[in-house]
C-alpha cells in the first residue's frame, strides 16, 4: 500500500514538472539562463569570420574630429572611404530620421538674422543630406531602423518588405510592434536595404538573442542583421519557412539559419577582441591601405562611451550594439549558432519520463543505497548530456528541471523510507533525550564546580599577591625595628651612648613603612572595587632614590654595589606614587638577588632619562649571570619564577601596574658588561609625562 501511494505521488511530481516548465515562470528563465550562460563562459566560441570588419566611431575619433553627431557630409566621406574598397554590404547603424542641422540650407532656415544675399547662397549650396544619400546610393549600404518609435502612423515603406513566407502565416509569433522610426525620406529611398537594429535585453538586463524578424503593423521587416546578410549574399529577398506557431528557419541566400519559433537566434559569444575593427579616425586619415575592406561585411556604427549604449553579454563582456550585431554576424557566418528549439524541448521531456520512471521503479523495489546511487546517475547523466550538447552541437538542452526532478523525486522517496522508519526509531529518540538530559545535567554539575574552583583560585591569586607586596614595607619594619631594639639594648650598658635622633629617625622609618603598606592595602582595595587607581604627578628621580636610601638602610647584601645615574632635568611622571614605589623596589630586588646568587660581586646601575616620544625612560641594570631566552620569553607570566621559594608574580604585578598608567616594561641583555663570559640583564620600563597644567 505505502508502495503504491508513493508511485502516485511521485507521478504527481513529474506532471507537475512538465506543467511548470511549459508555463516557464519567470525564476526558471533566470536560472536557465545562469546555468547556460555558465557554458559560454567556460567554452566561448572559438572559430571566427575574417569576413566582417567593424569601424568604430570610437573616443579617439570623437577627440580628434569633434563631439557627435558629426555633419553629414563627414559622414559621407568616411562611407566613401570604406567603399572604395568594394565591401560585399555596409551595414551602417547609426539612424538618420531628422535632417543635418549643419547643412547649409539648414543653416540658412534657422538663422533668420543673416544677410538675404548669404541665406540665398546657403540654400542653394549643396544639401549635407543629398551628400549623404548621393554616396548610399552607389554602394551597398543598408541602414538601421528603430521599432517601437516614432508616430503610429510611420508604417513601413513598401522597399522594406525584403522577406517573404513559406508555409503558413506566423507573424503572430513574431516580435510585434505598431510604430517605426524611419529615416529621412532622402535616405530612405537611396539604400538598398534598411533593418531594424533594437536590441532587447532579457530581464537580467543580458543580451543572448537577437530576433531576424519583426511584424510592424502586420508587415515583415528584417532585423539589421538579415538585413546586412541578404545584400552581402546578393539575395533578392529572404525566406522565413513558417507554420501558424512557430518559425522553423530563415534562409537567406545559401544561408539556413536555425531559429527558435518566435524567431530569434541564439549568439555564440566569442571574445570581443577576436572579430577586426579599426577607429573610423584611421580610415578618414588614410590609414587603412590595402584590401582590409574588400569583399567583406564591414559595420559602421557608434561605440564611444556615453554615446553608444553598452550591454552585458553572458561571457561577462559588456559590449556595444555594433559588436552584438557584429557577433550574431560571425555566429551565422561560421555556422556557431546556438540551437534552442522546440527539439531541444523535446529532449527535456524525454528526460522528464526516464527520470521518473526509473525513481518510482527503484522506490519501489530497492534500498536507500540503490535509490542513492540510481539518483546520483541521474544526475550526472542529466549534466553531461547539457553540456556535451551545448560543446559538440551548440544545443541548449536546459539541465534546470529534469535536475530537479532527479532531486525532488530522490527527497520525497527518501523522505517516505524515513518516516516509514521513524517509529521503530521513537523509542531510540526518547531514551537518547533522557541520556541526554542526564548528560546536562553532568555538565552543569560541573560547571558549577569549575566555578567554585575558578573563585578559589582568584581568592589564592589575590592573597599571593598581597602577601607578595606587603612583603617589603614589613621586611623593612622588622629591620628597623631591630636596629632601634639593639640602641635599647647598648642603651642599657651604656646610658650615653643612646642618641634620640637616632632612635627618632628609626622609628620614624619604622612608621613610614607602616604607612607605606597600609597604602599598598588601600590601593589593593581601591584597584578592587573601581578597578583603576589615582594617578598624578609624580617624582620619579625621588622615588628612586628614596628606594635605594631604603636599601642601603635594611643593608640587604654586602656583594651588591648600587648606583643611581638621574637626569636632572627629567618632567613629572603621570603615575600612582605607590604603585611605583612597588615597581621600582621590586626591579632593584630582583636584580640584587640576581647578584648575589651567583655569589661574586656586583654592580647594579639605575638611570632615568627622557625619550624622543616623550616618555620616562627608567632602566635597572645588572652584572648577574642573565637570562637565557625561554626566561625572557616567560619571565613576565604569572606563577612564573627562577627562584627556589619565589611566588612568580612579582613581575607580573610590576608590568600589570606600568601598563595600566599608560608605559610599558621589558627586559634586555646588558650590553655594557665588560666580561663577555658574563651576559647580564637590564629591566626598562616607560612612563607618560604628566601633562596636567598649573
Amino acid at each position: 500500500m505505502r508502495h503504491l501511494t508513493l508511485s502516485r505521488f511521485l507521478a504527481l511530481i513529474v506532471i507537475t514538472t512538465v506543467l511548470v516548465r511549459f508555463n516557464d515562470p519567470w525564476p526558471l528563465q533566470l536560472l536557465r539562463w545562469n546555468i547556460l550562460d555558465s557554458y559560454q563562459q567556460i567554452s566561448p566560441r572559438q572559430t571566427t569570420s575574417d569576413q566582417i570588419v567593424l569601424v568604430q566611431i570610437d573616443e579617439k575619433s570623437l577627440m580628434t574630429l569633434g563631439q557627435w553627431p558629426w555633419p553629414r557630409d563627414l559622414l559621407t566621406e568616411l562611407i566613401e572611404q570604406i567603399t572604395r574598397q568594394n565591401p560585399k554590404a555596409l551595414g551602417v547603424d547609426i539612424l538618420f530620421p531628422e535632417a543635418d542641422r549643419s547643412s547649409p540650407e539648414q543653416i540658412a532656415l534657422s538663422n533668420q538674422h543673416l544677410p538675404e544675399d548669404l541665406r540665398q547662397q546657403l540654400s542653394l549650396a549643396p544639401s549635407n543630406d543629398q551628400k549623404l544619400a548621393n554616396s548610399i546610393a552607389r554602394y551597398p549600404v543598408v541602414l538601421s531602423l528603430a521599432a517601437g518609435f516614432g508616430p503610429e502612423s510611420n508604417i513601413p515603406s513598401p522597399n522594406l518588405n525584403k522577406m517573404v513566407m513559406i508555409g503558413k502565416d506566423g507573424r503572430k509569433v513574431l516580435p510585434a510592434v505598431g510604430n517605426l522610426l524611419r529615416n529621412i525620406p532622402l535616405l530612405d529611398e537611396a539604400a538598398i536595404g534598411q533593418g531594424i537594429s533594437n536590441l532587447a535585453p532579457d530581464q537580467d538586463g543580458l543580451i543572448r538573442k537577437i530576433p531576424l524578424l519583426y511584424n510592424i503593423s502586420h508587415s515583415l521587416i528584417p532585423s539589421f542583421e538579415t538585413e546586412v546578410l541578404r545584400v552581402a549574399s546578393g539575395a533578392a529577398l529572404g525566406e522565413a519557412f513558417m507554420t501558424e506557431s512557430e518559425v522553423k528557419k530563415v534562409r537567406i541566400g545559401r544561408y539556413n539559419i536555425p531559429t527558435d519559433q518566435h524567431g530569434h537566434v541564439w549568439i555564440h559569444f566569442t571574445p570581443n577582441s577576436n572579430i577586426q575593427h579599426v577607429s573610423a579616425r584611421q580610415v578618414l586619415a588614410g590609414e587603412i591601405t590595402g584590401d582590409l575592406f574588400f569583399d567583406k561585411i564591414v559595420l559602421l556604427g557608434v561605440t564611444a562611451v556615453g554615446i553608444a549604449d553598452y550591454t552585458l553579454s553572458p561571457t561577462g563582456e559588456n559590449l556595444s550594439g555594433l559588436s552584438f550585431h557584429a557577433q550574431a554576424l560571425d555566429s551565422i557566418l561560421t555556422n556557431s549558432l546556438l540551437v534552442s528549439t522546440p527539439a531541444m524541448m523535446a529532449i527535456e521531456l524525454g528526460l522528464f519520463l526516464v527520470i521518473g520512471l526509473s525513481l518510482i521503479f527503484i522506490a519501489q523495489r530497492y534500498s536507500a543505497l540503490e535509490l542513492t546511487v540510481t539518483f546520483a546517475v541521474l544526475g550526472w547523466t542529466t549534466i553531461l548530456l547539457s553540456w556535451g550538447g551545448f560543446y559538440f552541437r551548440g544545443f541548449l538542452i536546459d539541465p534546470t528541471l529534469p535536475f530537479l526532478l532527479t532531486l525532488v523525486m530522490f527527497l520525497v522517496s527518501a523522505t517516505s523510507g524515513f518516516i516509514t522508519e521513524q517509529r521503530q526509531r521513537h523509542f531510540d529518540a526518547l531514551e537518547a533525550a533522557k541520556r541526554e538530559r542526564e548528560k546536562e545535567s553532568r555538565i552543569r554539575r560541573l560547571q558549577n564546580e569549575l566555578m567554585h574552583t575558578i573563585g578559589k583560585s582568584s581568592v589564592q591569586k589575590l592573597s599571593s599577591s598581597i602577601a607578595h607586596e606587603m612583603n617589603q614595607p614589613m621586611a623593612a619594619i622588622c629591620n628597623y625595628t631591630n636596629a632601634a631594639k639593639r640602641l635599647l639594648e647598648n642603651a642599657q650598658d651604656d646610658p650615653e651612648t643612646l642618641k634620640p635622633e637616632i632612635l627618632k629617625t628609626a622609628l620614624e622609618k619604622i612608621l613610614s613603612q607602616a604607612h607605606r603598606g597600609n597604602d599598598i592595602l588601600k590601593s589593593i582595595r581601591e584597584v578592587a572595587e573601581t578597578g583603576s587607581t589615582t594617578v598624578r604627578a609624580v617624582d620619579v628621580n625621588q622615588i628612586i632614590q628614596e628606594e635605594i636610601e631604603l636599601i642601603h638602610d635594611v643593608g640587604d647584601s654586602d656583594l651588591v654595589s648600587l648606583h643611581f645615574e638621574q637626569s636632572h632635568d627629567l618632567p613629572a611622571a603621570s603615575a600612582n606614587e605607590i604603585q611605583l614605589h612597588q615597581v621600582v623596589m621590586n626591579l632593584i630586588r630582583n636584580a640584587m638577588q640576581a647578584i648575589t646568587s651567583s655569589g661574586e660581586p656586583g654592580k647594579i646601575t639605575v638611570r632615568t632619562s627622557q625619550t624622543e616620544n616623550n616618555m620616562i625612560l627608567v632602566s635597572i641594570r645588572d652584572t648577574g649571570p642573565g637570562l637565557s631566552k625561554a626566561e625572557m620569553k616567560n619571565l613576565f607570566k604569572p606563577f612564573y619564577t627562577t627562584k627556589m621559594h619565589g611566588m612568580g608574580l612579582g613581575l607580573s604585578i610590576c608590568r600589570s601596574i606600568i601598563e595600566a598608567l599608560g608605559g610599558a616594561l621589558w627586559v634586555e641583555k646588558n650590553n655594557e658588561m665588560e666580561e663577555k663570559d658574563k651576559r647580564g640583564a637590564v629591566f626598562l620600563f616607560t612612563l607618560p609625562i604628566d601633562q596636567a597644567k598649573d
